[in-house]
């Protein structure tokens, strides 16, 4: 950007505000360093708006000055806006030096603050030095480190951090105040002196005297034990991968029937034994952020890693080492398996109290430390397409930086999201903060999670929203707290319908220009016409939508109970087909139904009243079902993602539909794969032609 000024003093004075993500990641050191290499006087802070520098020199150095800290912006920094004023030259003599001075704490906020991120190169090459932060698992500086977890409020200071706790002893205060090295006014700075430090303890809180907790955890996970890990952002459960009993048994512990677990490995060579790795995926896996990238099984899968992990699914989300303690406790060799700390669906264990009253039925050592988490972050997923990075959850590494979108409003709006996968999101004019994945609202935890964090970035952000956006749906829990804040605050509440909230995020995103014929094909979500929708093609104008096209209605038998149990759908496909003659057609497919079916095949010829979907993701579960590949879910799409295993290397057939202009009608593509079953057919064709 240009801020170049005319030169027609010899001595000025600027004034000159930074905003963007400019506090916590080291700007105002290096505005500091510049400031003493070119012999330039004033000072720098943080303050609500950003960071706020005086600098006083002639008119080509000043100029110099602000190119330069554009041009060499720290790792984890992004300006957004620079402005320059011009204000009264000082002529005390006191003020011949430059300073990082106390940042004010009042006024409006309008900045932004960094994502936690990985250790820098630096800071894992002083973790293998013999030293004060030898293995040291909170090493960080100025360009890495914890900072969404650990922030308390605004301005960003040690003070206002949980970081606070802990007072810097003199050799850390000296890099503190050091205006050449890396850790200069590092907030989080600490050492084994004087920082944060881990303890092993049994599942009963009980401190278990070793000589080294690392080393000892690091055994107990080779014997089969699962560990409970605090982290950066929450609690992980951790056992290894290649272990079929240590996996079974924290699938039955967990209750985790057949959801994949993450694995995480300790280098990229032992991820290539096991997945396969594009030059995009390891661009993921290794990124700032260090998310679970999805990766296909390779041939070698199965004999590295426990088919426990990830059963009936081709991919498997693996992540690389991405906080200190990681370096110090996982082995280059390690294969562990890495699942959050908390019930499916609900949001990641942060408190220490909660994890052992909730963890100790699972884990059998919690291996914790003594700093606070303020609060909880749970694992990004990636998954890279033709060598693109497509997030798929958008969450630690990421949050709560904004995304920058020109076409959105000036006005500052909350949306609530969904009640599946919830994520909520705020903006200030083009800039939209997006919330951290929160999981499932179906519990009292995820409730106050969810409320607790949409309070915490109106704190921290400053957010005063002047309209409520929710989804019409009549009994999503997010959507009625919505409509409730709406309410208290007087503002407008605007309900949006579910797929077309879908499409224009991806205009957004990409800043499309309408109109957009938008395809959405989704599990679920209220339709204008009070039915389920999920096979959607929309006309869109930004805000406007027109409905020209959708998939064939089909009942949903048992209502919700369909969604868990889509058995239940695909029998009426297959009565609605088959008629008499099913019991004969598909006889094997009946035997594998669970007791009592026939009740429903004999409601099903009757004229009951069910609930009607356009859903593409229950046709997709229909088709995996009547393939012999589930009938039940025992986590979201689970059967979805079973057909697409089944594919393998088939291209497939074409297969029939009819089309009238309005309704894609997919049941003679329906009734195609079900003669195909019946007949012999190849599980992997009929899955590859649908």
């Amino acid at each position: 950007m240009d801020t170049r000024l005319d030169k027609k003093q010899t001595i000025e004075r600027w004034g000159i505000r930074f905003t963007g993500i400019v506090q916590g990641v080291g700007f105002r050191p290096l505005v500091s360093m510049w400031a003493h290499q070119l012999g330039i006087s004033g000072f720098v802070y943080n303050d609500s708006s950003g960071v706020y520098v005086e600098a006083q020199s002639d008119i080509d150095t000043l100029q110099l000055f602000v190119d330069t800290i554009q041009e060499e912006q720290p790792r984890l920094c992004r300006i957004t806006h620079v402005s320059i004023t011009k204000i009264d030259p000082s002529v005390n003599d006191d003020d011949k030096e430059f300073v990082i001075a106390q940042s004010p704490v009042d006024g409006t906020v309008n900045t932004f603050i960094s994502a936690d991120t990985s250790p820098c190169d630096d800071c894992l090459a002083e973790m293998k030095e013999s030293g004060r932060r030898y293995d040291y698992p909170f090493i960080n500086c100025t360009n890495c480190g914890p900072r969404y977890s650990i922030i308390k409020s605004m301005p960003y200071d040690r003070e206002r951090t949980t970081m606070s706790d802990f007072t810097m002893c003199e050799a850390c205060h000296e890099e503190y105040v050091d205006v050449n090295g890396r850790r200069y006014h590092a907030e989080p700075n600490a050492c084994e002196q004087c920082g944060p430090s881990y303890q092993l303890l049994d599942k009963n809180g009980n401190l278990c005297i070793v000589d080294d907790c690392f080393e000892t955890a690091i055994e107990m996970i080779s014997n089969g034990a699962i560990i409970a890990l605090k982290g950066i952002g929450g609690y992980h459960l951790v056992c290894d991968a290649t272990n079929d009993k240590a996996v079974q048994t924290l699938r039955e512990r967990k209750h985790r029937k057949d959801k994949p677990f993450a694995i995480m490995a300790g280098s990229i060579d032992i991820v290539e034994d096991f997945a396969v790795v594009s030059d995009g995926d390891l661009d993921a896996l290794s990124a700032m952020a260090r998310p679970i990238v999805l990766l296909e099984k390779n041939d070698n899968f199965h004999a590295s890693i426990s088919e426990l992990v990830a059963p009936n699914n081709h991919l498997i989300g693996v992540m690389l080492p991405y906080a200190p303690i990681h370096h110090v406790l996982v082995p280059h060799d390690a294969k562990w398996v890495m699942t959050s700390g908390n019930a499916s669906g609900d949001s990641v264990i942060y408190d220490d109290e909660k994890a052992f009253l909730e963890l100790q039925t699972i884990a059998d050592y919690f291996l914790t430390h003594n700093r606070q988490i303020y609060a909880p972050v749970d694992d990004s997923i990636v998954s890279v397409v033709d060598d693109t990075p497509i997030l798929i959850r958008r969450s630690r590494g990421y949050i709560p930086e904004p995304i920058h979108c020109e076409s959105i409003t000036d006005l500052p709006i909350l949306a609530m999201g969904s009640d599946l996968k919830n994520t909520f999101a705020s903006n200030k004019k083009q800039e939209v903060l997006l919330g951290p994945h929160i999981g499932d609202l179906a519990s009292e935890s995820t409730h106050n999670t969810f409320e607790w964090t949409i309070e915490r970035y109106e704190r921290l952000f400053d957010v005063k929203p002047k309209a409520i956006v929710m989804d019409k749906h009549p009994s999503f829990f997010s959507s009625n707290y919505g409509r409730q804040l709406s309410k208290t605050l007087n503002l407008p509440a605007i309900e949006v319908q579910h797929h077309h909230s879908h499409i224009a995020a991806v205009m957004a995103e990409y800043d499309l220009k309408y109109p957009v014929l938008g395809i959405c094909f989704d599990g679920t979500g209220y339709g204008d016409d009070d039915t389920i929708w999920g096979g959607e093609f929309m006309l869109c104008y930004g805000a406007e939508y027109m409905r020209v096209a959708h998939i064939h209605v089909a009942p949903l038998p048992g209502g919700e109970k369909a969604v868990k149990e889509p058995w239940r759908q695909a029998l009426w496909y297959l009565r609605n087909y088959y008629g008499e003659e099913l019991p004969n057609i598909y006889k094997k497919w009946l035997t594998t139904l669970p007791k009592g079916w026939q009740i429903l095949d004999k409601a099903l010829q009757s004229d009951m009243s069910m609930m009607m979907t356009s859903s593409a993701g229950r046709l997709f579960d229909v088709i995996g079902c009547l393939l012999g590949l589930g009938n039940e879910h025992s986590f979201d799409a689970q059967i979805a993602i079973a057909l697409e295993s089944a594919c393998a290397n088939e291209e497939g057939r074409l297969l029939d539909f009819n089309y009238d202009g309005q309704v894609l009608d997919l049941v003679p593509a329906v009734q195609q794969i079900m003669d195909g079953y019946s007949q012999g057919e190849s599980v992997s064709s009929l899955a590859a032609s649908f």
